[in-house]
């Protein structure tokens, strides 16, 4: 007994020293105990443009708040990864100086690192689990940061994504933050370590932890290891040139484990893995319950017959919600039909557009039902702004999710109608995607993009691989149109019967509208993308908070989608002549048209609207708009897809219309 005690006194006295490793990492000892992990209190409701300076508010998925107990000694780097020691297992590693942190590098990097450490020395070295994070982060504290409810002044700094910071602080950095003409600086150790000798666990870069990201479980737990799988690692103590309210304690982020940002590094655990079982995948999310796997059979009603139905609200959110379903700004919407016959919609849910909490939310609407399900959380890196998203169904068995990340655009597919989705792929460039995904006649899918360095995205193997047409010209790397890009963004585009492209776009300056004289200008490749020519259309210029469709239907002719007016004139509308039974007469809102000569002419225009006499429905957000015979929704981010039915879906940031041919065709009753 006596030589076991003295053994045990012995190991726990070598642990508690502090060591230095083979490639000068100082690693201080982290003692068992427990501690209170995440924060529970007020929800943070994310307005910062209100109050960007606030930070002591709680992140939806840091709650519950629930003891952790840590049983199992180990030793933490005291610094992140510094260059000169990740440049002794990579010697080309990134620039900077020796005792920068080493960042730029993804989740399988830092696990590399620690594999290359742990067969160096013979120990084990890992990434520490998110559970040990914050334990170690916290040091024994309870407050915001280890620093307390506040970081000292100086702490923190914000010197490069200036457009942020100037639309965040217009008035000038709050006092934790260093003055912003400060240059970038990722030198380990300039800000006090916390009370058990851990520096930069709040700021400078942030850290990848070794968990799979997901919801946190009520209840007391036991050196907690995440989730078993997942489509997100765990990120933590945030970076420089973020909010504050990224750096506290609680905060978590996770982001895809094969992608790098240069504000993400990580610091290694000495010491063997915790001897506990992960938690199992949370439930699914209510799209993804209960779905239907029997291909659907479809019964064609009658074609000649008109058919117009809504708008009824397919975006169906609690009002007062703060995360993840965000009841404030609901917009980019996407839509599809499943295999199954339902139909599937995705947007992006937020307070801010720029906000980190940005997600993308789900609702279905099943075969045979005639009501939309509730919102659903369907996409999010979380303190990732996942901006954008896209569907598409290939008409068979596949469907594929896009939408814009970190620092990359994402593309996943699910063979199950929504229900489970491959790990997201990465592709590049970075930028929103234009608008719905084309397939030409030759197999070939493709995307506008909205960056001005690119012109299509395209996949030639059935979205396997994708490759963009770059724009290396910076004179012609502009959204005005211009000899090798369309022009403008949120651009839908077509093939025509005799193979050239054309698409449609949005210039939301007066200046930019001008040459076309304030019309939608329209945009035609014959090589794929390469090289393009403009002229305008018909058709109104459109602005923020506006996007058209073009699409083509089944029976042959293109439609086209969009406003009549700029959502700016939407309380005193110019409109457009539109024609009735009885003879002309002025509306204004949303319309639909029809070409059938591939867009030279289109002689069919009507008002997306059920007529009837003016009353008032709900629009994007908190908006409300008039719909009568002569008045449609003014604004909204449009999409659209044709049915095997015949009917079309056309959605808008808040409202589903469904019409068929017939009714396009049809002179509406006199108003």
């Amino acid at each position: 007994m006596k030589h076991l005690l003295a053994a045990f006194l012995i190991t726990t006295a070598l642990h508690a020293q502090t060591i230095t490793n083979s490639i000068g990492m100082k690693l201080v000892p982290i003692s068992p105990g427990s501690y209170i992990m995440g924060q529970d209190g007020p929800a943070a409701d994310y307005n910062v443009k209100k109050h960007a300076e606030k930070f002591d508010d709680a992140d939806w998925d840091e709650k519950p708040a629930h003891r952790v107990t840590i049983t199992q000694a180990f030793h933490l780097s005291a610094t992140e990864v510094t260059q000169v020691q990740y440049r002794q297992f990579q010697p080309k590693h990134g620039r900077g100086a020796d005792d920068d942190a080493a960042a730029g590098l993804t989740w399988n990097d830092a696990v590399k690192f620690c594999e290359w450490l742990s067969q160096k020395e013979g120990k084990t070295y890992r990434l520490p689990t998110e559970a040990e994070w914050e334990f170690a982060c916290r040091a024994s504290t309870a407050t915001l940061f280890h620093t307390g409810d506040a970081l000292p002044a100086g702490f923190h700094q914000w010197p490069s994504d200036i457009g942020l910071r100037e639309r965040f602080f217009p008035a000038g950095l709050p006092p934790e933050f260093r003055p912003a003409k400060e240059k970038l600086t990722l030198r380990v150790a300039q800000t006090p370590a916390n009370a058990w000798g851990l520096h930069d666990m709040h700021g400078n870069v942030s850290e990848w932890c070794a968990d799979w990201y997901g919801p946190y479980e009520a209840g007391e737990q036991t050196d907690s290891l995440g989730r078993i799988d997942g489509d997100f690692r765990v990120i933590r103590g945030g970076s420089h040139s973020q909010q504050t309210r990224l750096l506290r304690s609680a905060n978590r982020t996770a982001w895809l484990p094969d992608t790098q940002s240069e504000k993400t590094g990580f610091r290694v655990v000495l010491g063997e893995w915790p001897k506990s079982t992960k938690l199992p995948l949370p439930a699914p999310q209510l799209h993804a319950q209960n779905v239907s796997q029997t291909p659907a059979k479809i019964e064609m009603p009658p074609q000649h017959v008109p058919f117009f139905d809504g708008p009824k609200p397919f975006v169906i959110i609690p009002p007062n919600s703060s995360g993840a379903l965000y009841s404030w700004h609901n917009h980019s919407p996407a839509i599809i039909e499943c295999p199954n016959g339902d139909l599937l919609a995705v947007w992006y849910s937020c307070v801010d557009e720029a906000g980190t909490e940005l997600n993308n939310l789900a609702s279905r609407l099943r075969r045979g039902s005639t009501e939309w399900e509730p919102a659903s959380l369907f996409w999010d890196g979380a303190d990732v702004n996942d901006h954008a998203p896209k569907l598409w169904w290939d008409g068979d068995k596949t469907i594929f999710h896009l939408a814009r990340g970190l620092r990359e655009n994402i593309v996943r597919s699910s063979t199950d109608n929504g229900v489970t989705w491959t790990k997201a792929q990465i592709i590049q460039p970075w930028s929103e995607i234009g608008n719905q995904l084309l397939r030409t006649r030759d197999g070939t899918i493709l995307m506008t993009q909205d960056t001005t360095t690119v012109s299509l995205t395209k996949s030639s193997d059935g979205g396997k691989t994708w490759t963009s047409e770059v724009i290396a010209d910076k004179k012609l790397a502009h959204r005005n149109g211009s000899a090798v890009r369309h022009a403008g963004i949120h651009a839908p585009i077509v093939e025509l019967g005799d193979g050239r492209l054309m698409s449609f776009g949005r210039l939301n300056s007066e200046s930019e509208q001008k040459p076309y004289g304030f019309k939608t200008p329209a945009s035609f490749s014959s090589d794929g993308g390469k090289t393009w020519t403009h002229e305008a259309t018909e058709f109104p210029a459109i602005s923020s908070v506006q996007r058209q469709v073009l699409i083509r239907l089944h029976e042959g002719p293109l439609l086209f989608c969009s406003f009549t007016d700029l959502s700016a004139n939407s309380k005193n509308p110019k409109g457009l002549t539109f024609q009735s039974k009885a003879g002309e007469f002025n509306g204004a809102g949303l319309f639909a048209a029809l070409s059938f000569d591939e867009g030279k002419t289109w002689p069919h225009k009507r008002l997306a609207t059920p007529g009837g006499t003016e009353r008032t429905v709900n629009g994007i957000d908190r908006g409300q708009f008039k719909l009568s015979d002569t008045r449609a929704e003014p604004q909204g981010y449009l999409a659209a897809t044709q049915t095997r039915d015949g009917h079309i879906q056309l959605i808008s940031s808040k409202n589903h219309y469904v019409f068929n041919l017939a009714w396009l065709k049809e002179l509406p009753p006199a108003p």
